[in-house]
């Protein structure tokens, strides 16, 4: 059911006119007395009592008034639950991202961010596979590094440098490894995509496949001399006795940036944080 015919009728009704209802509605008087006659029709009901003074309700028509009010109602409540809805999703901002970047890079940006949007509500993710998120619509933007961003839009924001983690009693005193001196020893995999060119591991003495990026978990592995293994920087955030971090020679490094999905519609909340963000990186 049109309800314009009904706020059509409810407008003639209040005017006890078609003629000052019709120019209240910019519709010409034969247009409203089609929509007063079709809306009769559709019901099967006679609404109004048409005279020289004026119209006025039929006695169907009083007792349908109030059902007629009520749709008339119920469509304006519809209409301002779905832009509150729209509004609300509107201003969310919904991060995925690695817990590495979620510790070292992102309170910074998010508390920058707030300051000049405090009234955009924002919730973060960490997962160890952000892979199809953004094509899944489980987040608006994700943090990641230029190896696992997929075929969307993708922003650098900074390097994040690789280094080896190695136990006390392995290479003491240097700063830097050789990447040939750690062939000899176990290497603590990972999975890192970045590595697969840097080591050919069929040269190592032994290769222990560490599924989870559990750093800390990792860490306590080699704490007990099991071997070393090769972390992004970001990574290594807690001190643990016996573990030492040293550089990489040949260095290598991971480009940590920001993606979103190519060809969407962003929202509010997403266009303002990819505006900071540029601008944040155009400052630096």
């Amino acid at each position: 059911m049109d309800t314009q015919k009904i706020n059509v009728i409810l407008s003639a009704v209040k005017q006890k006119s078609l003629s000052k209802a019709a120019e209240e509605n910019s519709y010409t008087p034969s247009a409203m007395s089609h929509i007063a006659d079709s809306l009769e029709k559709e019901l099967g009901v006679k609404l109004l009592e048409r005279t020289p003074r004026g119209v006025s309700l039929t006695s169907d028509g009083q007792i349908l008034l109030p059902y007629l009010s009520a749709v008339v109602d119920a469509e304006k409540a519809l209409l301002q639950a779905a832009r509150s809805m729209i509004d609300t999703a509107e201003h969310h901002l919904r991060i995925g991202t690695f817990s590495s970047i979620a510790q070292h890079i992102l309170p910074e940006i998010i508390g920058q961010f707030r300051k000049t949007y405090p009234n955009i509500k924002i919730s973060v993710s960490v997962e160890d596979n952000l892979q199809d998120w953004l094509e899944k619509d489980l987040a608006d933007v994700i943090f990641t590094d230029e190896l696992t961003h997929g075929d969307n839009v993708w922003l650098p924001i900074r390097e994040d440098p690789f280094v080896a983690v190695v136990p006390s009693t392995l290479l003491p005193q240097k700063r830097t490894v050789n990447r040939e001196d750690l062939y000899p020893h176990t290497y603590i995999s990972i999975n890192e995509k970045a590595l697969d060119t840097y080591f050919d591991q069929k040269r190592f003495a032994n290769i222990l496949q560490f599924e989870s990026v559990d750093n800390v978990s990792v860490l306590y592995l080699i704490k007990e001399g099991i071997g070393f293994s090769v972390l992004p920087s970001l990574m290594v955030n807690q001190k643990i006795k016996d573990v030492r971090v040293v550089k990489l020679n040949p260095p290598i490094s991971r480009t940590i940036g920001f993606a979103v999905k190519k060809n969407a519609r962003h929202t509010y909340a997403t266009q303002c944080f990819i505006e900071y963000l540029k601008l944040k990186k155009n400052m630096n």
